[in-house]
């Protein structure tokens, strides 16, 4: 009986968990509409004060196998400048190029706001299963006289055999 009423107690703790409402700490909007597509607020994580993240993606995709996806973090700090977390994203794609042999980036700066623009590859076997191209723009910003670096980032990805023709198309995209 004691494994019944705890069998129970997580069923009911995993079902509230399922149907908690995402919350939409920074006022960005639980729809947004992007390139002529609408994305929804699908989840937000505010683990310590000082972090916020926020991930929208089109109606009817999942963060298994989307194709699009919408990000804003904030991330409030006092030490860090933007440039720091630019130079931590470097590192990661450097490291990352080491086995990853799609693994390339662009760095753009324009007055302390910094864009890059990157592809990333997963596979195994010598095979592609999937690419993605994010562009990531870092920008310093003060919320309540606090000091936060924003990232807003753009994702789009492609699996399987629509690889190929995503990534020849990627050119043509680009100024989009």
């Amino acid at each position: 009986m004691k494994r019944i009423g705890l069998s129970l107690m997580i069923l009911t703790c995993v079902m509230a968990f399922a149907q908690e409402e995402v919350v939409d700490y920074l006022h960005v909007g639980k729809t947004l509409k992007f390139q002529g597509k609408k994305f929804e607020l699908k989840w937000c994580q505010h683990p310590i004060e000082a972090y916020y993240l926020q991930e929208w993606l089109p109606k009817g995709e999942t963060f298994d196998n989307y194709e699009q996806m919408l990000t804003v973090s904030l991330a409030f700090t006092e030490v860090l400048t933007v440039r720091d977390a630019v130079e931590a994203k470097v590192q990661e794609l450097e490291e990352r190029k080491k086995s990853d042999k799609c693994c390339n980036y662009l760095v753009y700066e324009n007055d302390g706001e910094y864009v890059i623009d990157f592809l990333v590859s997963d596979g195994a076997d010598g095979k592609l299963n999937c690419v993605e191209v994010d562009i990531h723009h870092y920008k310093p910003v003060t919320v309540n006289g606090k000091k936060a670096i924003q990232l807003n980032f753009y994702s789009r990805r492609a699996y399987g055999d629509d690889i190929i023709p995503f990534l020849e198309s990627l050119k043509d995209k680009k100024d989009d």
